[in-house]
């Protein structure tokens, strides 16, 4: 296996690339509704998204969404998109464990170590996992409900982080 970093740098690396992806928007997808004048965008980041609907035809011009993943869910619950808003919600689930385990990994590195043999693995079998598990809420969302533009950068960003982590050979 190749040697990513040093033995040494491992737990602090896989703690800095769960925190990278909690800030890194899993996915940003854009499109046009009912005509050229009506657009959407959403950034969709682990836990929560922001969706902008533009409309150049009305006086109000804009609005824009907060939501949290259930709550997204919640509110498209009804439609067609349903299945990839559980997806990202139940992703997201495991994700936020993930984020609560970097953050006593951070904080008491020698505990964890001392519990869990190369935690670094975990973090990137699960950054895997919440990567994969990314992309499938994408192409949900994608099939089932509007098409445009779908960017899933963060997901990406999480399997190859999960890659480098699960291939680093510390020896």
């Amino acid at each position: 296996m190749p040697r990513w970093t040093a033995p040494e740098y491992e737990n602090p690396l896989a703690v800095l690339f769960v925190w990278v992806s909690a800030l890194l928007p899993w996915e940003v997808a854009y499109a046009t509704l009912s005509g050229p004048n009506v657009s959407v965008l959403f950034v969709r980041w682990p836990l929560f998204h922001l969706r902008r609907v533009t409309d150049l035809t009305s006086a109000g011009g804009s609005s824009t969404m907060v939501a949290t993943s259930l709550g997204a869910y919640q509110y498209q619950g009804t439609t067609t998109m349903a299945t990839g808003y559980l997806v990202w919600t139940v992703v997201s689930v495991v994700f936020l464990a993930l984020l609560a385990f970097s953050v006593a990994f951070y904080l008491r590195e020698e505990a964890v170590t001392a519990r869990v043999r190369r935690p670094a693995r975990l973090v990137g079998a699960t950054l895997l996992l919440t990567g994969i598990g990314y992309l499938v809420a994408a192409a949900a969302i994608y099939k089932t409900g509007f098409g445009g533009l779908h960017v899933p950068l963060g997901a990406l960003f999480q399997l190859a982080f999960g890659a480098v982590l699960l291939t680093n050979d510390p020896a």
